[in-house]
């Protein structure tokens, strides 16, 4: 596992086009994650046609690092103005902003810094050590049963929360169902509803 992420972060890094989209990554999202209402999926969503021209490893460091920052920057404002930049930053604003009244922005900006650092670091440390474990478990257990389970689950909660009426629900998603069946069967080539 250490192995893995530190040839990936050497990867990474060991080019200049890298170190670049991780700084220009670092100052949009905490740039856009400061902003109310233009928050870090607002970035991802204008940087979008860009990164179809990158690497992929550079286009996931880089969505990565504009989401890790934005919630940080998210921080800020709400630390300094009672205002969250992002739905995430609200409960930073319940002891930041009275610190701020208090005189002591500096030291509630900091503890965000920390805590953002260690909370990002522990977080990463976990998913490296529980993805393998979860994915192994997921195709192991995960079979076309479970797998059609998981699609009428879906459905069903779509047709639920989709609509004001359930009946408006169930048809919006039986229609959605039958465009999507227009045009050649992925798996042996037969045109239908053409």
């Amino acid at each position: 596992m250490l192995n893995d992420f530190l040839l990936g972060t050497s990867i990474l890094f060991s080019d200049p086009v890298g170190i670049g989209l991780f700084v220009a990554g670092l100052l949009g999202g905490m740039l856009f994650g400061a902003i109310p209402g233009i928050n870090m999926l607002t970035l991802g969503a204008v940087i979008l046609p860009f990164t179809a021209a990158m690497s992929p490893t550079h286009a996931i460091m880089l969505y990565s690092v504009i989401y890790c920052a934005g919630v940080f920057g998210g921080a800020i404002t709400a630390i300094l103005f009672n205002i969250p930049g992002s739905p995430e930053n609200a409960p930073t604003a319940f002891d930041g902003y009275p610190m701020t009244l208090k005189g002591q922005a500096g030291k509630a900006v900091g503890a965000a810094v920390i805590c953002s650092a260690f909370g990002g670091l522990i977080s990463c440390i976990v998913m490296m050590a529980a993805t393998p474990l979860i994915a192994m478990w997921a195709v192991k257990s995960f079979g076309p049963p479970e797998i059609f389970g998981l699609i009428c689950f879906g459905l069903a909660v779509s047709a639920s929360v989709g609509a004001k009426t359930l009946w408006k629900g169930i048809l919006s998603v039986g229609l959605g169902l039958l465009i999507a069946t227009i045009g050649s069967d992925p798996s042996d080539g037969i045109a239908r509803f053409n």
